[in-house]
């Protein structure tokens, strides 16, 4: 038969690494989702500015023509 031993300050320690295992595990969930948001972000920004840089080529060569 096994006897279990309890010691207080083990289980404290263990019960504050599992603590700061936590807040650590978090906190690089929340770095990794916030740079796929900002890159997301970011893309959608480059896409419409491409998109305006588009048009107003196309005015400047309507203008181009006309002259």
């Amino acid at each position: 038969m096994k006897m279990k031993i309890y010691d207080k300050e083990i289980y404290q320690k263990e019960q504050w690494i599992k603590s700061v295992l936590l807040v650590i595990g978090i906190f690089v969930l929340g770095f990794i989702v916030g740079y796929f948001v900002n890159n997301f972000e970011k893309q959608d920004e480059v896409t419409k500015l491409q998109k305006e840089v588009n048009n107003l080529k196309k005015e400047i060569s309507v203008v181009a023509w006309n002259d």
